[in-house]
C-alpha cells in the first residue's frame, strides 16, 4: 500500500500485507459469530533507503504520507469444526489516502514530483481459518488472499492498488506464559502475482508482526509491539532481475497500550523503522477497534 516504485523495493515500494496490524492478541480467534475490526493507520516518511542502508543518492527532500482506513469482519461458525480447530471467515478493505513528493537529480538538473492520491485498496480475503486453543496458548492458521480490485493506474507515482493478485499462507500465536503476560505475532510469507500493466513481478516476502505486553488491570495492557520484515527473493520485470533485486529490510519497534472488555477494545500503536533497505523509513501510527456482536 506504499508507493514509489522508482525509489523503493518490491513494485511501489511496498507489500500487499499492512506491516504490524496483527500485534495484539494475533493469534486468538474471536467467539462464535460476527466480529467487526476497525484499523486507522497513519505512515510518514522523509527518507527512502537504498541497498546499503543509505539515503538514496538521486533523491532529496523526500516526504511520503499515507493514511489509511479499514474494516476487518470476522465470523466464527458456532457448529463446524475441522481437525479439532474452530472454523473461522475473514475479510478486509481499506480505503486509503497518499501524498509524496520528491526532487531527482538529473543532467538537466533538479526535478520535482509529487502526487495525490486516494481510493479503495485491495480486498483482503482469508475463506478458511483454523484455530486452537488452550487456557495459555492459542494459535491460527489460514491463507491471505489479496484480490487486485483498487484504484491503480501505471502512470501514478502512488496507487491505493498493487494491480497485482498476491497470497500468503501465515501462522500466528498468542501466548500467557504467566497470567498476564501476553507474546503473540503472526508470521506470513507473501507470494506476489505479476503486474499485468507494467510485467513486474516483487519478490516474495516474509513478515512477522509481535507484541509482547502485561496487563497492568483486568483492562488496561502495555507493551512493545513492531513488525520484522525482509524480502527473500529478487523483483523482476519482463522476466529478468530488477536491478540488483531491491530487496525491502525494516525492522519496526515501539510502545502499544490496549483496553478491553468483553465486548469492546481499543490499541493504540507506534512503529518506528530502523536497518531499513530499499524502502521509505519513517514512523506507523495505529488505532484499532474492535466491536463484537
Amino acid at each position: 500500500m506504499e508507493p514509489i516504485s522508482m525509489v523503493q523495493a518490491t513494485e511501489g515500494g511496498g507489500t500487499a500485507y499492512p506491516l504490524g496490524v496483527n500485534t495484539v492478541l494475533a493469534g486468538k480467534m474471536p467467539p462464535p459469530g460476527l466480529t467487526n475490526f476497525f484499523y486507522l493507520s497513519d505512515y510518514r516518511a522523509d527518507e527512502t533507503k537504498d541497498s546499503s542502508g543509505h539515503d538514496k543518492a538521486n533523491i532529496e527532500n523526500f516526504d511520503l504520507h499515507v493514511q489509511a482506513l479499514s474494516m476487518r469482519m470476522d465470523y466464527v461458525y458456532k457448529d463446524y469444526s475441522l481437525l479439532g480447530a474452530q472454523v473461522e471467515s475473514r475479510f478486509a478493505l481499506p480505503f486509503i489516502k497518499g501524498d509524496v513528493s520528491f526532487d531527482v537529480k538529473t543532467p538537466a538538473g533538479r526535478v520535482h514530483r509529487s502526487e495525490h492520491q486516494d481510493g479503495v485498496g485491495d480486498l483482503m480475503l482469508a475463506p478458511l481459518v483454523l484455530g486452537w486453543s488452550s487456557p495459555r496458548f492459542h494459535q491460527l492458521v489460514g491463507v491471505d488472499i489479496f484480490v487486485p480490485i483498487g484504484s491503480y493506474d501505471e502512470d501514478r507515482l502512488f496507487n491505493p492498488g498493487r494491480n497485482t493478485l498476491s497470497y500468503g499462507p501465515w501462522y500466528a500465536f498468542t501466548a500467557f506464559p504467566m497470567e498476564n503476560l501476553e507474546i503473540s505475532s503472526k508470521l506470513i510469507y507473501l507470494i506476489n502475482g505479476k503486474n499485468s500493466a507494467t510485467h513486474y513481478r516483487s519478490g516474495h516476502e516474509f513478515n512477522a508482526d509481535y507484541n509482547i505486553a502485561y496487563n497492568i488491570t483486568r483492562e488496561w495492557q502495555l507493551g512493545l509491539n513492531g513488525y520484522l520484515y525482509k524480502q527473500l527473493s529478487d523483483d523482476e520485470q519482463h522476466g529478468e532481475t530488477f536491478g540488483d533485486g531491491n530487496r525491502g529490510q525494516v525492522v519496526a519497534f515501539g510502545p502499544s497500550v490496549k483496553y478491553q472488555t468483553p465486548e469492546i477494545g481499543f490499541v493504540m500503536k507506534w512503529q518506528h523503522e530502523e536497518l531499513v533497505e530499499n524502502r521509505a523509513s519513517g514512523d506507523r501510527f495505529w488505532l484499532q477497534a474492535v466491536y463484537r456482536f
